[in-house]
């Protein structure tokens, strides 16, 4: 921005070498009469190279003949070069047309076009699409200047717009999500940064490019680089520190643990089987036998150092022995396990096995779900109806149904019938030789899933362009980004299943906008109340944070437009679960917004909300995420919240929460508990248990 216009300028003078010496005057002639002018003297020799000038201060004037509009508001538009967009308009968005527009809810159930072309769902560009040319505005000039001359009275999202013909950057900027009072903006200068992105033939280089200049990264602890691993071994770009059980699950290999599938029901769900490690007494049929094994000779993460094998408990056939050829997940709750098949196409097809490890599973639980071990969809490799062992159809491959939301430069080839095969981004510090052509690629979330394929950004002559920064983005196109993969659509490409793909089996690009990635890359937008969704709306499978973002207030409101990044660091966090920015146990990250009174000191927004004035509970059973994010969905092992034993001559209740929270903000009451974990059952049901209904 200013700091490096003040180097450029710097730089120039330094590259410029001092005069050479002055060549010899000519002889004076005698008598003062002129003498001829002598022989003009040469250029003196080149000096040597100026050092370049030091960065101007943060924060320095880009052109200090910039002046302010006593009555508007001036700035210079940047991007990530630190150079001038030369393009493009600013505009002053009303707040309170934000206010308007949400009167309209989000609508989950429509079909792709009409989702695409409804006005209420992307904050400001919904409005800009209407209202663009009547809103305040100013054009920026070749310097990157927009000068707005009057600022009228009101609130203002700041939003930049590239121009038609440029397709280097994307809209939003770095003011766009704060609406800013008139009387801070007026007689300011205010400076924009946008973010770029690539072109169309953009490549996918590998997260190990990125690392090459921009170091070792913490983005390497967190969930995203970690979610799959060939077992037990890390790879040069994972780091499971944060999760000192992230790999428990194995144990049960290496002791020799003996999995036992009885009182199986086709029509359970995931959980189709119950699952025990000792085998079940009387009154239970067994079904089939999972024998975990680990072969110590076997080098360590090659093939068959992990297996299981498939034992059938109703009629006589061969064992089946599958290797585990990767885990899936660790960092958060569960673990599952997954095998790689020949297709006989000679393709490669993933597969998950049926088991899945709970970490904060307890064996007492009534429930089978909740166990340490768990059943994931046994139909898929048993048949339930005729006793007999049978291999996975072609659509529920792994690399069908998931892998494009886990791995970098993902595409999808084959077919059900000849075996569906993923592909990613080569790189020689990735984890997994995925499609056996006897290169590594990158199989989990890695830089360019973010930022986009990173091709034209290594290469360009000035550094920082061609490549996206979400941060900088409308807080719909990170929204998009992020739910893209956090929400539970059904994709185009491949099989059709919840992986957004496209026809020619690619996922969204970062920063492509909503309604394209909608028509583009779905059939279905996301959940409904038939798959994913309880009554009540709120969420009831895992990967759904955008399905329930998307129709809070958080998302569209006249003060701040949230995006994930608001609360979470896509980076990762050395300090906090979850990424999170600060913790939630305290309410600090909570109230940093929810500033005033009422939410800063919690007892009176409590009592004003319960009608009871709550003194004697630790402000730690007080938190904002207790009533706010109840953990509505179960993907790991519930947690047991209350018991309720009253009245005495009833069936005690166990009410039980799950592992991942909801993100409505909104709070269910108690008349839901019976249906679904609500924030009754939690904190306040400890004290209030009469108040509780009994299923």
């Amino acid at each position: 921005m200013a700091a490096a216009a003040a180097v450029g300028v710097i730089l120039l003078a330094g590259c410029e070498g001092p005069v050479g010496p002055q060549g010899p005057r000519g002889l004076s002639g005698e008598n003062g009469a002129n003498g001829e002018a002598g022989v003009p003297g040469g250029p003196g020799a080149t000096g040597p190279q100026g050092d370049a000038g030091a960065q101007g201060p943060a924060g320095a004037s880009a052109d200090a003949s910039v002046e302010l509009e006593p009555a508007g508001l001036v700035g210079i538009v940047t991007d990530g070069t630190g150079l001038p967009v030369t393009s493009g308009t600013v505009y002053l968005v009303p707040a309170a047309d934000v206010t308007t527009l949400r009167a309209a809810a989000v609508d989950l159930t429509q079909a792709p076009a009409a989702a695409a072309a409804a006005t209420n769902d992307e904050p400001l560009e919904d409005l800009l699409d209407r209202n663009a040319a009547t809103y305040t505005h100013a054009s920026v000039a070749m310097n990157g200047q927009y000068r707005i001359r009057t600022v009228a009275a009101g609130n203002w999202f700041v939003v930049w717009a590239p121009s038609v013909d440029d397709t280097a950057h994307l809209p939003g900027g770095s003011h766009c999500r704060v609406a800013a009072a008139a009387a801070s903006l007026t007689g300011q200068r205010l400076d924009i940064e946008v973010s770029g992105v690539q072109s169309s033939s953009a490549t996918f280089v590998g997260s190990s490019a990125c690392l090459n200049c921009h170091g070792r990264h913490r983005a390497e602890r967190s969930a995203h680089f970690n979610g799959l691993q060939v077992p037990g071994v890390r790879g040069n770009l994972q780091d499971t520190s944060p999760w000192p059980r992230f790999d428990a699950a194995l144990q049960g290999f290496v002791a020799g643990t003996n999995l036992y599938y009885s009182d199986c029901n086709a029509a359970g769900g995931a959980v189709q089987c119950t699952v025990g490690d000792t085998i079940p007494g009387t009154g239970a049929t067994v079904a089939f036998e999972l024998q975990l094994r680990h072969d110590a000779t076997v080098s360590r993460g090659a093939p068959g150092e992990y297996f299981v094998t498939f034992v059938n408990h109703r009629h006589t056939e061969a064992p089946r022995r599958y290797d585990v050829a990767l885990t899936y997940g660790g960092a958060l709750g569960r673990q599952q396990f997954v095998t790689r098949l020949r297709n006989a196409s000679g393709s490669y097809s993933l597969y998950v096995l049926p088991l899945q490890f709970n970490t904060a599973g307890d064996a007492s639980a009534t429930a089978p779900a909740n166990r340490p071990w768990r059943d994931d969809h046994a139909s898929r490799w048993y048949d339930l109806t005729a006793g007999t062992l049978t291999a996975p159809n072609g659509d529920s491959a792994f690399d069908n149904r998931c892998l494009g939301c886990h791995a970098t430069g993902f595409s999808l080839t084959g077919s059900a019938a000849t075996g569906w095969s993923g592909h990613a981004v080569g790189d020689a510090n990735a984890e997994f030789d995925l499609d056996g052509d006897g290169r590594r690629d990158e199989i989990n979330v890695g830089c360019e899933s973010c930022h986009g394929p990173g091709s034209e950004h290594i290469e360009a002559r000035v550094r920082g362009s061609h490549i996206v920064s979400p941060g900088l983005l409308t807080p719909e196109r990170e929204m998009t980004l992020c739910g893209s993969c956090h929400s539970r659509p059904v994709g185009i490409g491949g099989g059709g299943t919840e992986a957004p793909l496209d026809v020619d089996g690619h996922m969204p690009r970062p920063g492509i906008r909503r309604g394209d990635y909608l028509v583009r890359h779905t059939t279905r937008i996301d959940a409904t109340l038939a798959d994913g969704l309880f009554a009540s709306g709120d969420s009831n499978a895992n990967h759904q944070q955008e399905t329930d973002f998307l129709r809070s207030n958080m998302y569209r409101n006249p003060s701040q437009l949230m995006a994930c990044s608001a609360c979470h660091d896509p980076h990762g966090s050395d300090a906090q679960p979850h990424s999170l920015r600060s913790s939630v146990t305290d309410n600090a990250l909570c109230t940093t917004c929810h500033s005033t009174t009422p939410f800063t000191t919690v007892r009176p927004h409590v009592a004003t909300q319960t009608m009871f004035a709550h003194e004697t509970p630790p402000l730690t059973s007080l938190t904002c995420t207790t009533c706010h994010m109840v953990r509505t969905v179960t993907a790991g092992a519930g947690t047991p919240t209350l018991r309720d034993a009253d009245p005495a001559s009833a069936a005690p209740v166990q009410y039980f929460h799950g592992d991942i929270a909801g993100h409505r903000f909104d709070v269910q009451r108690r008349v839901a508990a019976t249906s679904q974990p609500v924030a009754f059952t939690s904190a306040c049901g400890t004290c209030h248990v009469l108040l509780l209904p009994n299923p």
